[in-house]
């Protein structure tokens, strides 16, 4: 079971590495002048000095030491000393002196904006006695999916940290989700062991998948590795593969005439993906699509966490997991997510409760259905190309 050691927390809070800036020791104590990102003053930000506890291990490492190379994890802590607000000129004093930082690890962290939106964690540095200036950037929302089945959710601990940080993330489901951080570099703690770094760039939202013991589960679907045209789960269980149909006058440019291999490309560094070309006009589309099992099979995936799969492309598209009883005119109940390619390869994370019900169409919550699934569909609706790779069932170990 995952559980935190948060007795030493200095708080909760929802809101690199770390940068070193040079401080002014005045009579008053430490000084600091919060600017934005185009080095104006921030006025009325919220600054507040932090000091470090809980080295890493007993005796605190360097600086430039990897996390993964120290053999005893110690979870380190920050204790607020002092809170102060930025004047007109963004200058914060504070009456904690320069040498009460030295060899003790002291923070600044600066929040300004509406809901936190300006944001930064950043060292002081002791041994410069200029100006220190610290630069206020637009927050990152950070969720940590675990990768554990619904079912575990009451498992999972109440909360992960990052390490020397005030920053943690209560459990929300199989996730944890801290709202707005600071952009910087991390070491994620649970269980008061790291789990993961994590590299936040200034006003994004992170997603991503980090592993918690024997809880994380995953069924890669298909990675498209072994060249064939059949899911992976047909190595288990049969059934008939892939189909591509081009409806309402669209056609299919890849997979060409010799079939849906075809349509593989081999990248020497990463294996095979699935490209798809087509040419959409006016209402019409195309459809990728695969059965679990063979005609009426179907498999209880109610324990699915997310489904991530990794596209590039320039069309919009929706995906969809369908029940495996047709309704009529080749029509099935279905969990339905629409989303759209960019032109990088980005992972996706589709998840249940999240899907567009529209009953009209079809498209049902995910728990009318979760337990009998029997297809898995694409739908693309414009654009030129789609390529797909791993498709992974989160939150499933196996199918059965």
């Amino acid at each position: 079971m995952l559980g935190l050691i948060l007795a030493a927390f200095s708080g909760c809070s929802d809101s690199g590495p770390e940068t070193a800036g040079a401080t002014s020791e005045t009579t008053n104590g430490i000084a600091v002048v919060a600017l934005d990102g185009v080095h104006k003053p921030v006025p009325q930000a919220r600054v507040t000095l932090y000091q470090r506890a809980g080295f890493t291990p007993a005796e605190s490492p360097s600086e430039d030491v990897n996390i993964q190379d120290v053999s005893q994890f110690l979870p380190s802590y920050v204790t607020a000393l002092e809170t102060s607000t930025a004047d007109d000129s963004g200058m914060v004093q504070f009456e904690t002196r320069l040498d009460q930082c030295q060899g003790a690890r002291c923070y600044v962290e600066g929040i300004a904006g509406e809901d936190s939106s300006l944001m930064v964690w950043t060292k002081i540095n002791a041994a410069d006695s200029l100006a220190d200036e610290i630069e206020l950037l637009p927050s990152v929302s950070l969720t940590v999916r675990t990768g554990a089945a619904v079912s575990d959710s009451t498992v999972l601990g109440s909360s992960v940290m990052l390490d020397a940080t005030p920053y943690c993330a209560k459990n929300d489901g199989n996730d944890f989700v801290f709202t707005h951080v600071p952009a910087g570099l991390y070491t994620i703690v649970a269980n008061s062991q790291p789990v993961g770094d994590i590299s936040l760039d200034a006003g994004t939202s992170v997603d991503t998948l980090l592993w918690f013991q024997d809880l994380s589960h995953e069924y890669v679907f298909e990675d498209f590795d072994d060249g064939d045209n059949l899911n992976n789960l047909a190595k288990i269980y049969p059934n008939y593969g892939w189909y591509y149909i081009p409806h309402k006058g669209a056609t299919f440019e890849s997979p060409d005439s010799t079939g849906f291999t075809s349509a593989l490309i081999d990248d020497v560094a990463s294996g095979k993906y699935l490209s798809l070309k087509f040419t959409i006009q006016d209402s019409g589309y195309v459809m990728l699509g695969t059965h679990l099992g063979l005609d009426s099979g179907y498999y209880d995936l109610s324990a699915l966490s997310a489904v991530r799969m990794k596209v590039r492309g320039d069309c919009m598209f929706a995906v969809a997991l369908e029940h495996y009883r047709q309704i009529e005119n080749n029509n099935y109940n279905k969990a339905l997510w629409f989303t759209k390619a960019s032109d990088g390869w980005t992972e996706l994370v589709l998840r249940p409760g999240e899907e567009i019900v529209d009953s009209k169409n079809y498209q049902v919550s995910w728990d009318e259905i979760s337990s009998e699934i029997g297809i898995f569909s694409i739908f693309i609706y414009n654009g030129s190309f789609l390529e797909i790779d791993e498709i992974v069932f989160e939150g499933i170990g196996s199918i059965e």
